[in-house]
């Protein structure tokens, strides 16, 4: 029977799982540098490996309510289509191994408002809903000028 790998985290005491194909890393909440004018759920720029990343706070996006840093903070850094991004999470739990069949689609009425939710992983006394990062990322409102931002960053650098 074929298996998945998920990512799991924290999120308003909810659980999520990222398949692990869309992690580059898992690392400590580091410096963030706050860009001026940017939405809400962006908390700012992280360098990680030498590389500029943003750092979105999933709290903010899924429930309009920001995340509380403590020691289990750590951002989940994943590799979408176009960006690579910093998903700042509650705590990153663990790495799960699920069969493929234990995760059922969203109904159609469930799935209107969140069409980044590819499925959930129904286990017996676990609910974890199975986020795609690059539907979640890409459905941002303003996400365009966050990616702009970032080419100009990339274009600062290399100068």
């Amino acid at each position: 029977m074929e298996s998945k790998k998920l990512v799991i985290f924290q999120a308003n005491l909810e659980e999520y799982g990222v398949s692990v194909e869309y992690v580059v890393s898992i690392e400590k909440l580091d410096k963030v540098t706050p860009i001026p004018d940017m939405p809400r759920y962006m908390k700012g720029l992280m360098k990680v490996r030498d590389e500029l990343i943003p750092v979105l706070d999933t709290r903010q996006i899924l429930f309009h309510d920001q995340t509380e840093l403590t020691d289990k903070s750590r951002v989940i850094v994943v590799q979408t289509t176009d960006l690579s991004a910093a998903l700042l999470v509650e705590d990153a739990k663990e790495i799960l191994d699920v069969q493929k069949d234990t995760i059922k689609p969203l109904s159609l009425i469930a799935a209107n408002g969140s069409n980044y939710i590819s499925g959930m992983v129904n286990l017996d006394k676990r609910l974890i809903a199975v986020i795609d990062p690059g539907k979640l990322v890409n459905g941002l409102r303003e996400i365009g000028e966050i990616k702009e931002e970032m080419q100009k960053q990339l274009a600062e650098v290399s100068e």
